[in-house]
């Protein structure tokens, strides 16, 4: 069942491009942050802002176009506010993870124009614990940053309440890579760039521009991408025959280093300060690690929770559900032991849906839901990149779905309208969007779903596009907002179809969304405080391609069936002045092979990423890869409670880059990486 949407619906019948991604497969497939882990999912990829910082991507789009949820409401985090904020959730927290892709703006929103990440943490118990006691535990080592993972959760009766705990810690020390950090194209421009300084400064001897030089190019290792996060939490639940109320506590913490960053505030000091200086500062910073350039995240979360569910309660309701969490978020970016940057973030977010009792309507089964969410949060930044002022968001949206379902074929259909204000201290703006969906849907043969749905969905500008003015280090620019920027419309028509060939089952997606209005940041080819100067307006644009999986037995080999699997992915972003949408991901493929007997599963892929030179203006063209991993998952007793996991990833130490992330020319993906993971659940 997929929670994430309205109606009572398995994943196989969602009219849309849906996934749910398991505890095991989190486990199997974990590589640092929730994005990342989730990345290799169809239509997924990820910001990939060093392994501390990132936020997934769907078919190209990410930011405030994709939620990332938890038991369906806000992180009330700060993540969606620059690509170096971490996201307040651990993949190792969830039960598991239900990816919707394509707009899921009629359920959550408009921003959810793009999709939803809903991470089902089970913090609040919605069940009694089998036996009276149950939990789990997973601890792992990875050799390519040193680092160490641990997370447990227990969860045991107490009369007719459920209690349920949970801990959390990874830390990892600088990650290793097979060659530069910088790209090849980033290094030759920045070379053209100091060859053209030095014709200025011919005075300087060559030993000093050959130490620049070096000092300018790290090798082997991502500086500055030491990563600490701990986190726990506590809940409880009364739970009865027709349903449950609880309430949780969540503690966050986490230091991690932002790589990249530092190099551009040294760009910055060299412009200001003369090269013998730069000298003293570069040998206090090899004695003092994370003092003057290495910019830190010191961040801290405190969250509340309350969800219940009552089923059964008459003739015309099926079932009530409600969430309601708030959140009290802090970060400071750290410049050495001095706050450069204080980032705060308070607010709340609830969502009740009620679904009525199917009725027989018409020779079909008529079934809905309808809901009402909202959030509010005040956002506030104080200090050197304080770019956007402070601000308060009020978000309010009324929901209803609805689908027929006649067997053969059937009807599905959404309304969503929404309002949000938005207030700082010198302006106010206001709006109201109007999102609606329309799917028809036929099972034409047995194990065959085939789907088309239109929708209209509508996305309010965030507080960042319409207010920001400053240098945002992060994205290495001087952003300039619009307050004059009106409601972003997306015409989207989308065709899913899942079936079976013999033993084979594939699904795929084509996708088409015509953009009136799409908000992004442009450069204007000027500079301010030695940034580029982007501002956010509003063009027409396109995103169009597919994704797709194939999956089924190969046969037998000695003891061992064998098992394969295919996914694929393409999106195009245009603009209609014939340019190109920034941090498109190219074309790419994996494809898996497993061999499994009753304790051993051996699996062996490759992914494959095209190379991607339909960039936009100010972007880099990036390289082609293959990354080839392996993984053996053992089970060495016979009632399953245990699991060991022996992983190597990127075996050939490929220099990898992901096209959509801000930093790819500054920091690649990790090289050669060797995982040991032991699981226990009881």
């Amino acid at each position: 069942m997929v929670t994430s949407q309205p109606l009572g619906v398995t994943a196989d019948e969602v009219v849309g491009g849906v996934e749910v991604v398991d505890r095991r497969h989190l486990e199997d497939n974990l590589s640092g942050s929730l994005a990342d882990t989730i990345a290799h999912e169809p239509g997924v990829s990820t910001t990939y802002f060093g392994p501390a910082a990132s936020r997934p991507v769907i078919r190209g789009l990410g930011s405030d176009r994709v939620r990332v949820l938890v038991n369906g409401v806000g992180l009330i985090d700060a993540s969606t506010n620059s690509p170096d904020h971490a996201v307040a959730s651990e993949a190792l927290e969830a039960q598991s993870v239900e990816i919707l892709r394509g707009p899921a703006a009629i359920a959550y929103g408009g921003g959810a124009i793009g999709g939803v990440v809903n991470v089902i943490d089970g913090r609040i118990p919605e069940e009694r614990a089998e036996d009276g006691l149950d939990g789990r535990f997973y601890a792992s080592m990875t050799s390519v940053d040193e680092g160490e993972t641990a997370a447990g959760r227990v969860r045991f009766n107490a009369g007719e309440f459920v209690i349920n705990l949970e801990a959390l810690t990874r830390t990892a020390d600088n990650y290793d890579i097979p060659g530069y950090a910088e790209s090849d194209l980033f290094r030759l421009f920045e070379e053209a760039e100091h060859e053209h300084e030095d014709e200025d400064h011919e005075d300087e001897d060559h030993d000093e521009d050959h130490d620049h030089e070096e000092e300018e190019h790290p090798y082997g290792s991502v500086e500055n991408s030491r990563l600490d996060f701990s986190s726990a939490s506590a809940g409880i639940s009364w739970v009865g025959d027709n349903g449950f109320l609880g309430f949780s506590v969540k503690q966050s913490n986490a230091l991690y280093g932002v790589p990249g960053h530092a190099h551009a505030h040294g760009e910055e000091e060299h412009e200001d300060e003369d090269h013998d200086h730069d000298e003293d500062h570069d040998h206090e910073d090899e004695e003092h690690e994370g003092e003057h350039g290495d910019v830190r995240i010191d961040l801290e979360q405190t969250r509340y929770d309350v969800r219940g569910e009552w089923r059964d309660l008459g003739e015309h309701i099926e079932r009530i559900r409600f969430s309601f969490g708030v959140g009290s978020y802090e970060h400071v970016e750290l410049e050495g032991d001095e706050v450069g940057t204080r980032f705060t973030n308070d607010g709340w977010e609830g969502r009740v849906e009620a679904r009525h009792t199917p009725i027989e309507l018409w020779g079909g089964s008529w079934e809905g839901a309808a809901g009402l969410q909202a959030f509010n949060r005040d956002f506030e930044a104080a200090g050197e990149e304080a770019y956007v002022p402070p601000s308060e968001t009020s978000d309010w949206g009324l929901f209803i779905v609805e689908r027929w379902d006649r067997e053969t074929w059937g009807l599905e259909g959404g309304l969503r309208l929404e309002t949000r204000e938005l207030d700082t201290p010198a302006e106010s703006r206001d709006f109201d969007t109007q999102s609606f969906s329309g799917s028809v849907f036929v099972r034409p043969v047995r194990d065959t779903f085939l789907a088309l749905t239109l929708s209209s969905s509508e996305r309010a500008p965030t507080d960042v596009e319409l207010f920001a003015d400053g240098p945002h280090v992060a994205t290495r620019s001087y952003e300039t907002g619009n307050a004059a920027l009106d409601v972003e419309k997306a015409l989207s028509a989308e065709i899913t179809a899942r079936t079976t060939i013999g033993e084979w089952e594939l699904e795929g997606s084509l996708f088409r969304a015509d953009y009136d209005g799409f908000i992004a940041s442009f450069p204007t080819g000027e500079e301010e405080d030695g940034f580029p100067v982007y501002e956010y307006r509003q063009e027409d644009a396109v995103l169009s391609g597919f994704e797709g999986r194939i999956e089924g037995p190969l046969g037998s080999v000695g003891v061992f069936d064998l098992s394969g699997e295919l996914t694929g992915e393409y999106v195009r972003g245009e603009l209609d002045d014939g340019g190109n949408l920034p941090r498109i991901p190219p074309l790419s493929f994996t494809a898996g092979v497993t061999a499994s007997t009753a304790r051993h599963d051996l699996h062996l892929e490759a992914e494959w990423a095209d190379v991607q030179d339909e960039i936009a203006s100010e972007e880099l063209k990036t390289q082609s890869y293959v990354l080839v991993n392996a993984r053996w998952t053992m089970e060495p007793f016979d009632d399953r409670g245990m699991r060991i996991v022996l992983e190597g990833r990127n075996l050939t130490d490929q220099e990898a880059r992901v096209h959509t992330s801000v930093l790819k020319d500054l920091v690649p993906l990790p090289g050669r990486n060797f995982r040991a993971a032991l699981v226990l659940d009881f």
